[in-house]
């Protein structure tokens, strides 16, 4: 009997025995996972754990900075200053253009012209002062780098154009010149007595065209 109880102690004692060792190598085992679990997840919140971070220092103090700045700014309105002078100026090429409307033929006659030498370089503002106190008949309807135009209207004849009409009793020809002026280039044999009453009172108020041949053709009808 006492052996029988003493073996029952022994098996007991042995399976304690095994229970602990279960127990400590269950616990290590499960430590062991969760260690690298938490620093994998102390990683996720840290990224730069393990990294070196070096931070250059800036040497330059507040004032250089500031010196820096205004500088970069300078640069910026120097550069646009050198762009809107060229937009702005009057140059070699600028072109005066003088539009002339004859309102008696309904023609247009365009003159162009260069700038005053002593306002070459100058801004065109300064150009359009000059040009309304010196052509103040004119009206300035575009002004740029390029071209300023200037624009008026006329009772008269447009210069060059032929006028056949009563010189002395006969039809007489008439070239304009560039003053407006009337110039007689040809007195014609074709006597104004001869003409109808209706012709008559167009070669009174003088018969208008712009090249000669047309006025040729008139004096071949009148002569015929």
């Amino acid at each position: 009997m006492w052996r029988r109880r003493r073996q029952k102690k022994g098996k007991l004692f042995m399976g304690c025995l095994v229970l602990l060792l279960i127990g400590f190598v269950y616990g290590y085992v499960a430590n062991d996972i969760k260690v690298p679990q938490k620093m994998e997840d102390e990683n996720k919140d840290h990224p730069n754990i393990g990294e070196i971070t070096v931070k250059v220092p800036n040497n330059k103090k507040p004032k250089e900075q500031n010196e820096n700045k205004n500088v970069n700014d300078q640069d910026t309105i120097e550069d646009r200053n050198v762009i809107v002078p060229e937009m702005n100026t009057v140059t070699d090429s600028t072109q005066i253009v003088f539009n002339t409307y004859y309102k008696k033929t309904r023609d247009m006659v365009k003159k162009e012209s260069n700038p005053p030498k002593e306002l070459v370089g100058r801004n065109l503002d300064e150009l359009k002062v000059y040009l309304n106190e010196r052509y103040k008949e004119w009206d300035v309807r575009g002004c740029n780098k390029d071209k300023v135009e200037l624009y008026q209207e006329s009772d008269q004849i447009p210069p060059n154009f032929y006028i056949a009409k009563e010189h002395n009793g006969y039809i007489g020809v008439f070239q304009v010149n560039e003053k407006g002026q009337d110039i007689l280039i040809e007195e014609t044999e074709i006597p104004t007595s001869s003409l109808s009453s209706m012709d008559l009172e167009y070669v009174k108020k003088g018969i208008v065209k712009k090249n000669r041949d047309e006025i040729n053709q008139i004096l071949e009808d009148y002569s015929s």
